[in-house]
């Protein structure tokens, strides 16, 4: 059985969904189609980057993978099929594969017949439908063209001997913020060293790094790494988002204690 997985932020009321499930079925009954997500905030592109990178690789081998947030081609960012790690990837070509991936994925190709689906106001779907078709009857040769993923900057984190700079890339359901702070490079830079966290500006500081939920009151504020190895932020029984009002693009700081050389 063939895996596809859509990651999107269209809500349940919406259409779009059951429309795009009907199509896939109509190609083969031999498919299972998995929804990760449809309610990543709307046109949050990094959000669903986010997520389809935690989780793709969960996945079995030859898992197809449709990228559903702002989905819909042009002609400057064509729909592709990305091939990368054993998984085939189907989404606008716009940049977003070079955060998704660790490297820049050598194999890409783009979907041919652009006139005949462009008119529609889902062209999304007519693509999506036409790249699942391509993979699973092997129609690159006719159906697509060789390209090259388009890169976008990724944000990095900034440090020096006494500090790390990231911010916050994801929020979830509970509230909870993840940071681009890696538990590797926080114990390599910190070797051991009393922390301070900063979060949004000089007031709220944090100054340890919880094992878990279970370790703090109801209320406290705290900093724990997260089973992906990111540093995580977030408050026992309530919503760190709202709290502080933390986003996306929200600033996280570490300073630790300096040196003694």
């Amino acid at each position: 059985m063939n895996i596809v997985t859509i990651t999107s932020d269209w809500n349940k009321g919406d259409y779009y969904m059951g429309a795009l499930k009907g199509a896939l079925y109509c190609l083969s009954s031999n498919l299972r189609v998995v929804e990760i997500t449809n309610s990543v905030p709307s046109f949050d592109v990094l959000q669903e980057i986010f997520i389809l990178r935690s989780t793709f690789a969960s996945f079995p081998v030859a898992s197809i993978h449709l990228l559903g947030v702002m989905s819909e081609p042009t002609l400057d960012s064509p729909m592709v099929i990305v091939f990368y790690n054993g998984h085939y990837f189907i989404g606008v070509n716009d940049g977003r594969f070079s955060l998704l991936f660790d490297s820049v994925p050598a194999i890409c190709f783009e979907i041919l017949e652009w006139e005949q689906f462009s008119h529609s106001t889902f062209s999304a779907l007519d693509f999506f439908v036409r790249g699942v078709d391509i993979i699973l009857n092997n129609k690159f040769e006719s159906c697509t063209k060789a390209s090259a993923p388009k890169k976008e900057h990724k944000a990095q984190v900034v440090h020096n001997l006494d500090s790390i700079v990231g911010r916050v890339v994801y929020c979830d359901s509970f509230g909870n913020a993840v940071t681009n702070i890696e538990r590797e490079l926080f114990d390599s830079i910190g070797g051991g060293r009393e922390f301070t966290i900063f979060v949004r500006g000089p007031y709220l500081k944090i100054k340890k790094i919880s094992d878990g939920y279970f370790d703090s009151y109801p209320g406290e504020v705290i900093a724990l790494f997260n089973s992906l190895g990111y540093l995580e932020l977030a408050v026992n029984l309530g919503d760190i988002t709202t709290l502080e009002n933390l986003n996306s693009s929200s600033e996280v700081r570490v300073r630790f204690s300096p040196l003694n050389l």
